[in-house]
């Protein structure tokens, strides 16, 4: 019986998938808006390990962007990121708006980044192995 053999890059690869989620329903102009960058801000979350998500607060009148990962969604005291629009009904003068949304979900995206970094496996094995040998070169335990 043979053994097929496990690729390196099978197991090293981390591939991520972010994705863009709208929660619940968007009224027409968030709508309209969403519509006009989702394009933009897919491009912006596509490669990330997290998703980004699409919430209004029809009680007050807010539009949310939470970055978060998806398994993460229900539970509270995960990690996210949340950025709000808010007073949403009176922004209508088009490019401004579409341009808000993009730049908006790019903040998002960015600070979630910057505040709860990935390190992917061979940066973990660096990490580790470079503590490792810190504890056994530490000559004044000896």
């Amino acid at each position: 019986m043979q053994i097929p053999a496990i690729s390196n890059t099978q197991t090293n690869n981390q591939n991520f998938q972010g994705q863009l989620n709208i929660v619940n329903d968007l009224s027409y102009l968030p709508c309209k808006y969403t519509r006009a960058a989702y394009d933009e801000m897919s491009k912006i979350i596509k490669d990330k390990p997290f998703d980004l998500f699409i919430r209004q607060n029809h009680k007050e009148n807010t539009l949310s962007f939470i970055a978060k990962k998806t398994e993460h969604l229900s539970k509270k005291n995960k990690p996210f990121v949340e950025n709000i629009i808010t007073d949403i009904s009176t922004m209508d003068n088009g490019k401004y708006t579409t341009d808000l949304y993009k730049s908006v979900a790019e903040d998002t995206v960015n600070t979630y980044d910057k505040t709860y970094p990935t390190k992917n496996k061979n940066e973990k094995i660096k990490n580790f192995i470079n503590k490792f040998i810190e504890i056994f070169q530490d000559k004044d335990e000896i």
